[in-house]
């Protein structure tokens, strides 16, 4: 049986370069085939994560220590999938629209699901104030799941992961915009089995194809994405096309030494996230305090990709989201999202000798390895 997470009836709004319907099926493992037809269009490949044995977990070897191409996406979710649309699709259309999915698994049968969605492509302006969600009764109304699953109390006026907490977890909110700021609260719960980081939230810039064979995009592109792991590490990272192989444009830049913040379970904490992109320039930083005390005037962390060559792509939009790598549900509220107007001159990005330059070069952890050489050659 093909079950979709939202249901046979759903609705998004532009907030990325996708839509993203997720859902599982019970076929026996591998699928021979999954295919979808949008508005009765001809078949489209689309990606289904098979069950890994002990041999494959051995042979396969994709970063992060992944063992299937999905990488972050799907990881350790066998019979699950991400059907992603382009917006830019030709037999996608104003208003309502139709979707036939068909998986045909190892033995040979047949599984099919029709469904619809409404698509709306105006985006979400700024500012954005999702500060009372007693008005909606679905998710959908004011947000688009990218990966993973999120709910909401509109009671409680809080929006939640839905346990089990996936890898890349991501709920995006607003559309994509130049420069911009973040402000919500966030409590979290203890670490919880299998957590990697905390969260928190992300400048979503896209997902990134390797092959279009695959049926999934499992490289990841960022603005900014704040994170604090289990031990407290504090870190942002930029990104273009993370977890890709063999893409001599990727790279990605994070905290190399990170700051170090004590998290307590069941307090709400106040955050106030940026992204500046301008001058070819991206630059993050956050700071995260309890609620009732005074904000600090200093950034918890603050990273840029000023140094990184010349010849490589920048990125240039992003959409604000809710981000968390696995461990028990974190709960965000009063959310608010406003265009920022910052003169990078004002950053005082300094330029790094090459001592430093060395370092900053070895933590574009995911730089293809000749690019990396390059420049350790040209900065001696």
């Amino acid at each position: 049986m093909i079950q979709l997470l939202y249901g046979n009836r759903q609705q998004f709004r532009f907030r990325h370069n996708d839509i993203n319907i997720l859902g599982n099926s019970d076929a026996k493992l591998p699928v021979r085939q999954s295919v979808y037809k949008l508005n009765s269009s001809s078949p489209i490949h689309f990606y289904v994560e098979p069950e890994v044995d002990d041999l494959q977990s051995k042979q396969n070897s994709y970063p992060y220590e992944a063992h299937t191409p999905s990488i972050n996406r799907l990881r350790e979710r066998p019979g699950h999938f991400n059907i992603e649309i382009p917006i830019n699709c030709p037999e996608l259309k104003e208003g309502w629209n139709s979707i036939r999915i068909e998986i045909e698994d190892r033995k040979g049968n047949f599984e099919v699901l029709e469904a619809e969605f409404y698509w709306d492509s105006r985006p979400i302006n700024l500012p954005l104030e999702l500060n009372d969600l007693s008005q909606y009764q679905h998710i959908q109304e004011f947000g688009q799941v990218v990966d993973g699953a999120f709910d909401f109390d509109p009671e409680k006026n809080v929006i939640r992961s839905k346990p089990p907490v996936s890898d890349d977890s991501l709920l995006l909110l607003s559309s994509y915009h130049g420069s911009q700021e973040a402000t919500y609260e966030v409590k979290f719960r203890e670490n919880g089995r299998g957590v990697v980081f905390r969260g928190i939230s992300d400048f979503f810039a896209g997902h990134e194809e390797q092959s279009p064979e695959l049926g999934i995009k499992p490289g990841y592109s960022s603005a900014g994405l704040a994170t604090i792991d289990t031990k407290g590490e504090a870190r942002t990272w930029i990104s273009l096309g993370d977890c890709l192989m063999g893409k001599e444009w990727t790279w990605v830049v994070k905290t190399e030494y990170p700051a170090y913040i004590d998290i307590e379970p069941y307090v709400t904490y106040c955050v106030r996230h940026q992204v500046i992109m301008a001058d070819g320039i991206n630059c993050c930083r956050y700071r995260i305090w309890k609620k009732g005390d005074i904000e600090p005037d200093k950034w918890l962390c603050e990273e840029h990709n000023a140094h990184i060559p010349a010849h490589l792509p920048r990125i240039t939009k992003a959409a604000f989201g809710l981000f968390q790598y696995g461990g028990l549900p974190t709960e965000w509220s009063n959310i608010s999202v406003r265009a920022l107007d910052i003169d990078v001159k004002s950053l005082d990005l300094r330029k790094k000798n090459n001592l430093v330059m060395k370092k900053y070069v070895s933590q574009i952890v995911r730089i293809n390895s000749r690019v990396r050489k390059k420049i350790l050659k040209r900065i001696g």
